[in-house]
């Protein structure tokens, strides 16, 4: 076989279903080995496979990947990344099954019919269990997976230090491997000047080095820490290179309505063949741009961290030039687990022999520090993040919901079984704050613990996929609410949840005008008014300024408007506008419970306004394929009012 890694996966037991965990480098040949377990799996009839993802981007690239090599021996392959309120019966009749770990945990919540045929998962980007968002919710699947399911588990990553412990938790076998078909060689760049192990070469100053790079036909990925970064810098570039002859900046610009500056800031730099990448971004963008790159219609990206999660889009040269990220009160370098995560990017198979990763040091002092932070520093082990209240209380819910525990006992020996059990065993500190989350949730009326059983509505927030803390909040507003509660209440309600974190800040010049509105309105709110002087009365205060955010969108102020106003970009505003909604349909699912059917309709017209940033009086006419919002105004403004 030509890649090594393969080769040992077979000897391993790879189709003899033992579980795996291979730690091994980008471009390896990682994603081949789960393939042929896939097709190990579908030729025995074993059962379904489940490919998880982080990432929606990610579930769709290997979707449309797999389609391309394996729809025509047979292999029936689905993909499901959204609608956490759905069982997605279309998947039964799948072979291969590509799923993001929120989207696999909520069709566990709803116990899919099909759960049961599972026999093979792939979990890709393992590493993933160490993220402080995305890592529980890997944990606590993998755990209910294989201890109630016993598939085969193949786990992937190029970055696990302490893979042995991560195998030992899944009785896997490990597979190391620090094969690259294409090199890496890595140096840092200081004062003119790259500097490798084996010595030093003079490269001119930093753009003078891009632009020899790209000059021989080579493309480059450049990382920084903020969006602003990568605008500024992708600008100055574009500034060097010669305008080139494409259609992709009109594709960018044209895929909103009403472009904003940001917009016309990244066609600008387009037609020079250098583009920015960042969530700032909507997604239409971000896929036009990562097409144009594999294409070889951009030469350069500048991007944010985003771009290093498991996208497939290496390039010759990368560039860390921001190592350092703001936390914690004071700048802290990153860890070297991202680090290596990025310079990953090295290296095109089929076009470079080797790939150049660089770091960028402000000094020789730093070049050192670098040097040995970096080049021949370890990388940090994967850790649990299980242990985090928010998140612990959320999957309590679920585990006493899909009765896969049925008392405090199982309960504890469950997370027993959890990465974090396996590393920390049964501490006091988390056992207490198990039964501690237990508590609350039978004062929040969403289990009790006499049958330990869930209640009707905590079911349904299970169900749902909200914090339980949210989704009280929310009831409470429902049990207040009346037909006269204006739109900002509802939105402030929903902004108050952790779902539509992190919120706008108010800034001092805003704080009077604030305070006076919530004064004027103290008993129109769909919760108590904190005390100012209470730590919640800031967040209070900026919930009302994310919830104006959200009414300015409805009220049909663009996105220029909205950037210029509250500095969110198109990409922040969708992220927020998709949570929003979803919150807005959970009000109205307890709402149906509660028996509030009266507010149920202005709840949903309100969920619909937000989806569509539109006065109500233009519903009909959006909700028409190939309507937008700017369209739909200039109709009814002529009299076209109704379908």
């Amino acid at each position: 076989m030509k890649y090594p890694v393969q080769k040992i996966s077979l000897e391993k037991g790879l189709l003899e279903g033992k579980n795996l965990v291979i730690s091994s480098p980008t471009a390896s040949g990682k994603t081949i080995i789960a393939e042929l377990g896939v097709i190990n799996n579908w030729i025995n009839k074993k059962g379904k496979s489940v490919y998880i993802v982080p990432l929606r981007a990610l579930a769709y690239e290997k979707y449309t990947e797999f389609k391309e090599k394996y729809l025509g021996l047979g292999i029936k392959i689905g993909i499901s990344t959204g609608n956490y309120d759905s069982t997605s019966e279309y998947l039964a009749d799948k072979d291969l099954i590509i799923l993001t770990s929120e989207k696999l945990d909520s069709l566990i919540r709803h116990k899919a019919c099909w759960l049961s045929e599972i026999s093979l998962i792939i979990s890709d980007e393992t590493h993933t269990l160490t993220d402080i968002s995305r890592g529980p919710t890997l944990e606590i699947i993998l755990t209910l997976l294989k201890e109630n399911f016993s598939p085969q588990i193949i786990a992937l990553s190029a970055t696990i230090s302490n893979a042995y412990e991560i195998a030992e938790w899944l009785n896997a076998e490990v597979i190391f491997s620090d094969y690259r078909p294409v090199p890496i060689k890595k140096g840092i760049f200081v004062e003119n000047k790259l500097i490798f192990e084996e010595g030093a070469e003079e490269v001119g100053d930093f753009m003078s080095f891009i632009k020899t790079i790209v000059k021989k036909g080579k493309q480059v990925l450049i990382f920084l820490s903020s969006r602003r970064n990568t605008e500024s810098l992708a600008e100055k570039i574009s500034k060097e290179f010669p305008l080139i002859e494409t259609e992709l900046p009109k594709k960018v610009l044209s895929t909103l309505e009403n472009p904003t500056k940001q917009c016309k800031k990244e066609y600008e730099c387009l037609r020079h063949g250098i583009a920015f990448h960042h969530a700032g971004l909507i997604n239409k963008q971000r896929i036009l741009i990562e097409k144009g790159f594999r294409e070889g219609k951009i030469k350069i990206i500048c991007a944010t961290t985003t771009l290093a999660a498991g996208l497939n889009l290496p390039a010759f040269l990368v560039v860390i030039r921001d190592l350092k990220r703001f936390s914690g009160g004071y700048s802290q370098y990153l860890p070297n687990f991202e680090i290596q995560q990025m310079l990953g990017r090295c290296g095109r198979p089929k076009y470079d022999k080797t790939g150049l990763g660089i770091l960028v040091a402000k000094n020789f002092s730093e070049a050192e520090e670098l040097k040995e932070r970096y080049l021949y520093g370890e990388i940090e082990p994967i850790t649990s993040k299980l242990s985090i209240e928010p998140v612990l209380r959320m999957h309590i819910l679920s585990l006493i919901s899909s009765e896969f525990v049925r008392s405090t006992d199982e309960l504890l020996k469950f997370f027993e079984k959890t990465f974090f059990g396996y590393s920390f065993g049964t501490i006091y500190e988390l056992q207490k704050k198990i039964e501690d989350i237990l508590f609350q949730l039978e004062e929040l009326n969403f289990i009790t613990l006499d049958n330990f059983k869930v209640t009707r509505i905590g079911r349904r927030v299970s169900e749902l996929y909200l914090d339980p803390l949210s989704a009280y909040r929310l009831i409470k507003a429902i049990e207040r609410a009346n037909l006269n509660i204006k739109d900002t209440f509802y939105l402030q309600i929903i902004c108050y949840c952790t779902e539509l974190y992190p919120l706008l800040k108010v800034k001092n010049k805003e704080g009077l005008d604030y305070e006076d509105f919530i004064v004027k309105n103290k008993n129109n709110f769909l919760m108590n008014v904190p005390d100012a002087w209470d730590f919640e009365y800031e967040i209070f205060v900026n919930s009302l300024k994310t919830a104006n955010l959200l009414k300015d969108w409805i009220e049909e102020k663009d996105e220029e408007t909205i950037l210029e106003k509250y500095g969110i970009t198109p990409g922040e505003l969708y992220t927020k506008k998709i949570n929003a909604e979803w919150l807005l349909y959970g009000m109205q699912e307890f709402s149906k419970l509660k028996g509030r059917l009266d507010i149920m309709k202005e709840l949903k017209k309100l969920e619909l306004r937000v989806k569509y940033g539109v006065k109500e009086e233009l519903l009909d006419l959006v909700r028409i394929k190939g309507i937008g919002r700017i369209k739909a105004r200039r109709l009814y403004n002529k009299g076209i009012k109704y379908r």
